[in-house]
């Protein structure tokens, strides 16, 4: 399922999906601290519908925090620099805490990613990157299905950084720099936020690991 960042700028309502701006969280104390900025919060409802993403929760509030300024590339000892959240409760405050990223509101359109990395393999290097060149006009945001890798299989990756556990895994965020938010990772990269299946399904956000990808 591909994701859109809305142009106008407009402060998003309270438990609302949205790139950026400040998190809606119970309470400041569940803010993970100064240095970790909000990329962004998806009320689950309005994923229910996507047969892609069915695995997630149908209720709640999923936020995705990253810590800028370090820019950790997901090795397990940077594990202390991104976090994300899964709120079911529904009395929610705006909390202002740290720097914001532009707030855009989000819509959903259901989408199925192809595996790039398959397709490098097929065509070469010269006609693969003239493929891309010619059909990668928009930002790569995503949730589900398979990662757009900029280096390699990000799948593959996370397999090999964080073992057995990651054997069948679940594309949780994906987020691509972005000039409409003003974001950047690394060089033009793609950060990339992954989850074990049966953690997914047993809501233990708390397991989801990253990988950074770079020009």
């Amino acid at each position: 399922m591909t994701l859109v960042p809305r142009t106008t700028r407009e402060e998003v309502p309270i438990g609302h999906s949205k790139f950026g701006g400040y998190p809606d969280l119970p309470n400041a104390d569940s803010h993970p601290g100064e240095n970790m900025t909000c990329l962004a919060q998806f009320r689950l409802s309005d994923l229910a519908e996507f047969e892609s993403v069915d695995a997630l929760p149908k209720e709640g509030l999923l936020s995705f925090f990253y810590d800028l300024e370090e820019q950790p590339w997901g090795d397990e000892n940077q594990r202390h620099l991104w976090r994300v959240l899964y709120t079911e409760e529904t009395q929610l405050e705006r909390v202002r805490v740290g720097e914001a990223l532009n707030e855009r509101a989000v819509s959903f359109k259901e989408s199925y990613a192809e595996n790039g990395y398959d397709l490098y393999d097929l065509l070469g290097d010269d006609m693969y990157e003239t493929l891309v060149e010619q059909f990668d006009q928009e930002e790569l945001h995503a949730i589900g299905g398979h990662p757009n890798e900029v280096q390699n299989d990000v799948f593959e990756e996370v397999q090999e950084t964080y073992g057995e556990r990651f054997d069948d895994p679940f594309l949780l965020f994906q987020m691509d720099t972005s000039e409409e938010l003003d974001v950047m990772f690394g060089d033009a990269g793609i950060l990339y936020f992954l989850i074990p299946e049966d953690a997914l399904r047993a809501e233990r956000f708390e397991e989801t690991e990253i990988i950074m990808q770079c020009y």
